[in-house]
């Protein structure tokens, strides 16, 4: 063979060696490249994923399929703003769980997913298996007795008892590779909404427990109903927080009626709810579930105080004046009289009916400040008709010749 021919087969296998020369030396500057970014930089990222897997093998095809269908549950639920996921594996790895503890730490990272697939080539019944084994690692509030962390971790752990299938198996991997990817995304966001409920973010946890609620329904997955609990309570809180505490009232109602959703007839929803739907001006439906408490929970003080309200404003103050006395016979409530009494002088502003001055009269003498009950009964007294308000005023009447002894 002549130099001439030689050299025509030898430049294109160098030409070929070369470029794997340069792709191979690239690939490693880009891997460095990236290791010092994410060594240095801060990360933007909540999710990290680092899983062990051969490029190129099952292991790789499977990995690539599953890390591409998250990024679509991702983005078909709506969760771009929430679940920022990232994927490292080819540059960190970890070899326990006190590593993944301590770079998550470091970096301030939710929650990563790490593990590793098993070799390729290995089968089961003749047939090509490939198992995933991962781990997730979260950050959690905890206290003194470090008591949080346990139960986090056994909720956790009941959850992943459930979401157990976590094989690939070739002649059907298209659908087990779904099945595994839908497993990954609803444990990780379960984690994320659990954990962030404990940090005190809620509307956070809700809307990530929502998106889970719904993705899990529009599969007909049963996992759905381990997700109501977490519903029920973030609703709850929201409930407290903007209808009690900020006097939000919109938001504090949505939150009551997403609620009785789960739970129909909830007294704490319902009750709540009929309290914001007066202060945000809709009487009448706020009537129409104080009827319904009445029905449901007629010996409850909340309702028997609720109805003892819109009896006044109906003038029926027979009525009013036996749900008063009805009330005032509990030993124990539910309720911070302070708001009932501010509530009352408020109402007693708006509307000048003297009842108003007797309930919160009732509500201080009995549960609250005597102070407060003797003005309020006293400029009760000089305001109302003696027929008008013929029971009211005689039991005013007592009440501060007792006090005045």
């Amino acid at each position: 063979m002549g130099w001439n021919k030689a050299i025509e087969i030898l430049i294109p296998l160098l030409i070929v060696g070369i470029a794997k020369v340069i792709y191979d030396y690239r690939k490693s500057i880009l891997l460095w490249l990236k290791k010092q970014k994410l060594i240095l930089l801060p990360v933007n990222f909540n999710v990290a994923l680092s899983v062990d897997f051969k490029e190129g093998l099952n292991s790789g095809i499977y990995y690539e399929e599953i890390k591409k269908n998250l990024l679509q549950l991702i983005d078909n639920n709506r969760l771009h703003n929430h679940i920022k996921l990232k994927d490292f594996s080819d540059i960190q790895k970890f070899n326990n769980k006190s590593e993944a503890e301590l770079f998550k730490t470091k970096k301030n990272i939710d929650l990563i997913i790490w593990g590793s697939f098993t070799n390729d080539g290995l089968k089961k019944d003749g047939e090509s298996i490939s198992k995933i084994s991962l781990n997730f690692t979260y950050g959690h509030p905890e206290n003194k007795e470090r008591t949080i962390g346990q139960m986090v971790l056994l909720d956790i752990n009941s959850k992943l008892a459930l979401k157990n299938y976590w094989q690939i198996i070739d002649k059907q991997s298209l659908n087990d590779v779904e099945v595994v990817s839908n497993n990954i995304f609803d444990i990780a966001t379960y984690i994320l909404a659990l954990t962030l409920k404990l940090y005190g973010r809620i509307e956070k946890s809700l809307s990530l427990f929502e998106h889970l609620y719904n993705s899990l329904s529009s599969r007909q997955d049963n996992f759905r109903q381990h997700i109501v609990p977490h519903l029920i309570n973030c609703y709850e809180l929201i409930i407290i927080e903007n209808g009690i505490n900020r006097k939000k009232f919109d938001i504090a109602k949505e939150s009551c009626k997403k609620l009785l959703n789960f739970r129909k007839n909830n007294f704490f929803a319902l009750s709540n709810l009929a309290v914001f739907q007066y202060k945000a001006g809709e009487k009448l439906e706020a009537e129409k579930n104080v009827e319904l408490l009445l029905k449901l929970y007629p010996k409850n003080p909340l309702t028997e105080l609720d109805v003892a309200f819109f009896r006044i404003l109906q003038k029926n103050y027979k009525d009013a004046y036996k749900y008063y006395d009805r009330l005032l016979k509990h030993k124990h409530i539910k309720f911070n009289p302070q708001d009932v009494v501010e509530f009352l002088t408020d109402a007693y502003r708006l509307y000048k009916d003297p009842a108003l001055l007797y309930g919160s009269g009732m509500i201080s003498m009995y549960f609250g400040d005597r102070k407060i009950a003797r003005e309020d009964l006293k400029l009760f007294i000089r305001k109302a008709n003696k027929e008008t308000y013929k029971l009211m005023h005689k039991k005013a009447e007592k009440l501060l010749n007792k006090i005045e002894k």
